[in-house]
């Protein structure tokens, strides 16, 4: 009875440890908040309106302004790094992926946001809160979205090629489906237009036991097999024929979807909020699927994440905030219907109101969470920033047939040696 006694008054301690953290955060004057994205900001802007709506307390104390800073994920890390080097004012949140977690974290440079996220712990899918948690047992970044790997696909298409993704297994079959689509429809399930971007290769790597360096921090890869098998997968894709030659991110990608030329795509799960965006006239038409067997498991960077630097000018008000962003179960409901992303909560995997969307079948909710199953991220060191530009580069002179796979390997190990040293200094 004492033991019961004693817990009772344990949880009620936290409890109210909790709630009048909450209470002082919400306390006192108004405040402005920098929210820093890339690329654009009316996404977000949609969601932080939905978010006051739910939470009013967020409204009547901060004013959240969404902000861009960056092209892209390595262009928003690099505007941090050169803010934290003037000693500049920082963002309150700031919208990174998890390829650039490890260069923050690992310096001590983040805000610990356990007491935020602790109400909500227990209904986070394992895999993403173990990438949450820093090397100390802390958390220090949120999910903005689980990027597990996904096959978009149009449903319509497909039918008519008589092309069923669940029987798409291998490299090869792979390459078949393209064909055949093509040759039924006039329309491509795939784009290897070079420049081929990191991702490309990042996607399939991740999901194999892997790093560009070994334990020490020292860059040893060229003969190694995994990636030889992930170049010759990407030229062997790049010559098939099968798919278009399009560049991601060109003006050309974003209007084969809108014209619907571009008919599926190997990619992560966010890419549902571009085709959401660039062929709204498609809703109803578009399914998701796995990978092909052979190249399933692992994601792209992992996720896309929030962070919080502990000398933004309201740290822990910015994470009290993120937690309910990223967890409230109710509130997810709101950014599902502007953005159709799925919480990575266990709540979620039965939750009936994404098991529908105006714009995907069915399958989304139930792919999206095996996949989920199966994420795994590169163990990125903290100069994976520069990595992944040497990587890349050689990369595209290999699968554009300027170097051999031996010459390509070969030279991006050496100029990772050259211009970085040790992954761990």
């Amino acid at each position: 009875m004492k033991k019961l006694l004693a817990l009772v008054l344990t949880l009620g301690l936290l409890a109210t440890c909790f709630g009048a953290f909450a209470e002082d955060l919400y306390a006192g004057e108004k405040v402005t908040m920098e929210m820093a994205v890339w690329n654009s900001v009316e996404t977000y802007e949609q969601i932080n309106a939905a978010l006051i709506q739910q939470f009013p307390e967020i409204g009547e104390k901060a004013n959240i302004e969404v902000v861009i800073e960056g092209d892209g994920d390595v262009g928003i890390a690099q505007k941090m790094r050169l803010l934290l080097g003037a000693g500049e004012e920082l963002p309150d949140m700031v919208r990174v992926n998890y390829a650039q977690f490890a260069e923050f974290e690992s310096a001590g440079l983040l805000y610990d946001m356990s007491a935020a996220v602790e109400p909500y712990k227990d209904d986070i899918i394992p895999a993403v809160l173990d990438m949450m948690t820093g090397e100390d047992g802390g958390i220090y970044c949120m999910p903005q979205e689980a990027k597990p790997k996904v096959w978009y696909y149009r449903t319509d298409i497909f039918e008519q090629a008589g092309v069923d993704p669940k029987e798409v297994k291998t490299v090869d079959d792979f390459i078949a489906a393209g064909k055949k689509v093509h040759e039924a429809t006039g329309t491509w399930i795939e784009n290897y237009g070079t420049p081929l971007n990191a991702y490309d290769l990042m996607m399939i790597l991740s999901g194999k036991d892997f790093s560009f360096t070994d334990e020490n921090g020292d860059f040893k890869f060229a003969d190694n097999e995994i990636i030889r098998e992930a170049f010759e997968r990407l030229k062997k894709f790049h010559d098939s024929g099968a798919f278009s030659p399009i560049d991601e991110w060109s003006a050309d990608w974003q209007a084969a979807f809108t014209e619907g030329t571009i008919s599926s795509q190997l990619i992560a799960s966010w890419m549902k909020m571009h085709l959401l965006t660039w062929a709204p006239d498609q809703a109803g038409k578009w399914g998701c699927a796995m990978w092909p067997e052979e190249m399933q498991g692992g994601s792209d960077a992992g996720m896309g994440i929030w962070i919080v630097f502990k000398d933004a000018p309201h740290a822990a008000l910015a994470a009290d905030i993120l937690a309910k962003y990223s967890f409230d179960p109710e509130f997810r409901h709101a950014v599902y219907s502007i953005n159709a992303v799925i919480p990575p909560l266990e709540s979620a995997k039965t939750d009936d109101f994404y098991a529908s969307s105006d714009y995907f079948d069915a399958s989304l909710r139930d792919v999206y969470f095996e996949a989920l199953e199966q994420l795994r991220a590169y163990p990125y060191e903290p100069t994976f920033s520069a990595e992944q530009t040497i990587i890349r580069d050689y990369l595209n002179e290999y699968v554009n047939g300027n170097l051999s796979l031996d010459e390509a390997l070969q030279k991006a190990q050496d100029d990772m040696i050259n211009q970085i040293g040790n992954a761990f200094d």
